[in-house]
């Protein structure tokens, strides 16, 4: 029989609002995906340089870091659906002039950096507004499913995106990858522009926009385990999660015959580990303490399968090390997202989501430029060695003292 919808389901699936923004959601993020690993191979490709590939990913990645606290500040009173259909629609734009530049053709990766800054300060303004958008579409009892559920979708779209883009590239060069992208992008934006959400609007927020910043970082400050949970999603982003940015210098420097075709295996490795853990996730009721067990865990073996890739030279053996530090990731992001969701108070939710997000992705973007910058002065393996185990050493150490502070 077909499903059911039911809005009193604690059950997302079962919330027609939530499946028409999903169905829109995976295919988009696809396109992300897909736009994501053609340009980190463009620009490997163009300059052969761990530093402008890591500089990639750190424009994409650390825009939503540096800008995104600000944003959800002054998103906060505004229509989540409204931002990201505006969002969208300067995405697009981005999306088809990368299609036009691949087109035209270039020897410089500059249009393809400043793309990547574009695409940052794009994803700043629409982390928040994502965040926060499933409090318009399902029920308060259905919202663990839904962030469990776009979790694993946008994982998902982590593997189909880099495998589709590969094959593409492969097959048609990268002008189709990016177009490919491009049309993927433009599916999602019609399923949210005809999205029938209601916004109710809040009181007019008091206090100057620099006072409720503060207030926002206060009060993570002042609860003890959100402060650990995001210091320790920090660490882990910037010396575990980072270093996969990198792959298509790990992909074209380590692995000999290296190509599109095994980066997008790689990616998409990395992706199915955070999907399998996400499912494993979702599974779970777990209590506050469970979680944090989770995020420190993640950090330790996430090292460890970075520490482990310095010495890798066949596709087999990195294969299984990106599918762990994936499933890590996934275990890092996840069990961080939800103790903190889980202790936050409910009036300060959406400034303490942005500075969780800033610090998530904030992380992983100063990560990838530092590793890259380093990579390209002492090499890539020894890169990769000192980053792994650091990040486990440190995120060991960060548990110990955690357990310290419950249950002193």
């Amino acid at each position: 029989s077909m499903v059911r919808f039911d809005p009193t389901s604690s059950n997302a699936l079962r919330h027609p609002l939530y499946v028409h923004w999903t169905i829109g959601f995976v295919i988009g993020a696809v396109g992300l995906w897909m736009t994501r690993l053609t340009l980190g191979y463009v620009v490997w490709e163009l300059t052969q340089s761990p530093a402008l590939t890591g500089l990639t990913a750190f424009l994409i990645l650390a825009m939503p870091g540096i800008l995104g606290p600000f944003f959800g500040v002054w998103i906060e009173n505004l229509d989540p659906k409204r931002v990201i259909v505006w969002v969208q629609f300067l995405n697009l734009g981005v999306y088809l002039a990368l299609a036009i530049i691949a087109y035209v053709g270039t020897e410089s990766a500059v249009p393809y950096l400043i793309a990547s800054g574009a695409t940052g300060m794009v994803i700043a303004i629409w982390q928040p507004a994502r965040l926060v958008l499933p409090t318009l579409l399902v029920s308060d009892h259905a919202l663990g499913s839904a962030v469990a559920i776009n979790s694993t979708l946008f994982n998902t779209a982590r593997i189909i995106g880099p495998a589709l883009a590969a094959w593409a590239i492969a097959f048609g060069g990268v002008v189709l990858a990016f177009f490919a992208g491009f049309l993927l992008y433009a599916f999602f934006f019609f399923a949210v522009l005809f999205l029938r959400t209601q916004h109710v609007k809040k009181d007019r927020p008091r206090g100057s926009f620099l006072d409720r910043l503060l207030g926002g970082i206060r009060q993570a400050r002042a609860i003890p385990i959100v402060a650990l949970a995001m210091a320790a999603t920090m660490f882990s982003g910037f010396f575990g999660r980072s270093v996969v940015e990198l792959m298509p210098a790990i992909n074209g420097a380590l692995i000999t015959n290296g190509s599109a075709q095994t980066l997008g295996y790689l990616t998409s490795a990395a992706g199915a580990g955070a999907i399998l853990m996400g499912l494993w996730l979702a599974t779970r009721r777990s209590n506050t303490q469970q979680m944090l067990g989770y995020l420190f865990g993640g950090g330790i073996i996430g090292g460890l399968a970075v520490c482990g890739m310095a010495f890798a030279h066949s596709v087999w053996v990195l294969l299984p090390l990106s599918l762990i530090s994936g499933a890590a990731g996934s275990l890092t992001l996840v069990g961080s997202q939800s103790t903190i969701l889980q202790t936050a108070p409910k009036a300060f939710q959406t400034r303490i989501m942005a500075l969780w997000g800033a610090v998530a992705f904030g992380g992983m973007g100063f990560g990838g430029v530092a590793s890259g910058i380093i990579a390209s002065i002492i090499g890539l393996p020894w890169t990769l060695s000192l980053f792994g185990l650091i990040g486990a050493c440190g995120s060991a150490a960060l548990w110990i003292h955690t357990r310290r502070q419950i249950t002193g």
